[in-house]
């Protein structure tokens, strides 16, 4: 069981696990956008706009002639643009904005007045700020970002495994649209889109700063109000099959300085694995890349031995479907994959009672670490509410959790599917 104390100060949730010295307050708003307020006593201000939707091809109005595929991804570009960079950049306040299947983010950091980039954002948030020659703009430079995306021996290792792993799941065309995709974006689709989930609703507010609580929401009351949106979302539905793969293997040949290989693993529906475990799912997530990749001193010394270098990981959620991306750079696929295969079919034998245990405690560490700062606090917390689970409730369940319930896990885990995608360097005739 997790303990929460929680108390009510005038209208104010506050929640304290107890455990990691960072309570929390949280209040949801008359229009219903919510608010997450960080205390903090470091000089530095941070603060979060989490938008509850991402670039998941999600429903039936998304990749229409209405509203196309990577609308998510253009319109967060509008909203926060360069040149709007540039402008907070000299006022002080570093912004940037990050995407993912469930969620847009726009960051802020500053050791001056958090509220007015905070405002100057919303207000764009609640109102279209962009016209189609901006667009077009954008696109003209999105045609060279998307070409040198191409020519990436490692991003198309990863987006044809991607494509390998799933049958019919919308998860595998990613959240990034391609050039082609957005030829056919234009200004319309983008103010339907927002005005479809920009509403308050989908909006969550973390900020960090050391003023009181109290003050710091009636400060966020000031904010431009959004609009509510009255939209109706006709879910894209589509019967993935989870015991088998699209495709096994494949191979290209690119013209490229290295070869590069992802192994990709396709976990179960969301809705079975949360059946079986409930919100310990998370906590396995939480320490998952860590204990059977990442700091597993087999894992590692097998990949010294075969010459191969992991050059990146990627845990992925959207929807229904969840997936493992594992890439490395290699010269011999074919002992690499021997190993993979062998290494994950007995996967509940490769982590100790004493690996899971230091897991957990650098886990804890880790979360001391970054709650110490107001700007990894705010993006800690807003990494983990896709789930609905604020990061110090995770980190408890982690140091809760017992070896004997993922040992199970990791037996269920090996029988999960796998791919793989091997681009080789060459000459391409």
């Amino acid at each position: 069981m997790i303990f929460c104390l929680s108390e009510r100060r005038n209208t104010m949730l506050k929640h304290d696990y107890g455990h990691l010295g960072c309570p929390f307050y949280e209040e949801v708003l008359d229009n219903g956008m919510t608010v997450v307020i960080l205390p903090s006593k470091n000089k530095l201000k941070s603060a979060t706009i989490y938008i509850a939707q991402g670039g998941f091809l999600h429903s039936q109005q998304i990749s229409t002639s209405k509203i196309p595929f990577g609308s998510a991804y253009y319109l967060m570009h509008m909203i926060l643009p360069e040149s709007l960079k540039d402008y907070f950049k000299k006022e002080g306040v570093l912004a940037s904005s990050t995407l993912d299947y469930s969620y847009v983010c726009y960051s802020f950091n500053t050791l001056g007045d958090i509220y007015a980039p905070v405002k100057k954002l919303m207000g764009r948030i609640a109102k279209p700020c962009y016209e189609e020659k901006d667009i077009e703009a954008f696109k003209e430079n999105e045609r060279n970002v998307s070409l040198l995306r191409e020519k990436d021996a490692l991003e198309t290792s990863k987006r044809g495994c991607l494509n390998n792993l799933y049958l019919s799941s919308p998860i595998r065309y990613g959240y990034i649209p391609s050039f082609d995709d957005g030829i056919r974006i234009h200004a319309s689709a983008l103010k339907k889109y927002q005005d479809m989930y920009y509403s308050p609703k989908n909006v969550t507010l973390f900020i960090a700063t050391n003023e009181d609580p109290h003050a710091v929401l009636e400060e966020v009351k000031k904010l431009p109000p959004l609009h509510s949106s009255q939209f109706e979302e006709q879910p894209f539905t589509y019967d993935e099959v989870y015991t088998q793969v699209n495709q096994e293997f494949t191979k290209k040949v690119m013209d490229t300085p290295h070869s590069y290989l992802t192994y990709g693993i396709k976990m179960p529906a969301r809705a079975n694995i949360y059946e079986k475990y409930g919100d310990l799912a998370f906590a396995f997530y939480q320490i998952l890349l860590k204990t059977i990749v990442l700091e597993n001193d087999e894992f590692k010394d097998n990949l010294t031995n075969l010459r191969a270098t992991l050059v990146s990981t990627s845990f992925k959620e959207g929807g229904e479907d969840s997936y493992i991306l594992l890439s490395f750079q290699t010269e011999d696929e074919v002992s690499l994959i021997h190993f993979l295969t062998n290494y994950f079919a007995r996967l509940d034998k490769k982590v100790s009672n004493s690996d899971f245990k230091k897991i957990q405690e650098e886990t804890y560490a880790y979360a001391i670490r970054q709650l110490v700062l107001p700007n990894q606090a705010v993006d800690a917390f807003s990494k983990t509410y896709a789930n609905h689970i604020p990061y110090t409730s995770l980190v408890h369940r982690v140091t809760r959790l017992t070896f004997n319930i993922y040992r199970r896990f990791l037996e269920e885990f090996k029988t999960f599917k796998k791919a793989v995608c091997f681009v080789q360097k060459g000459n391409v005739l």
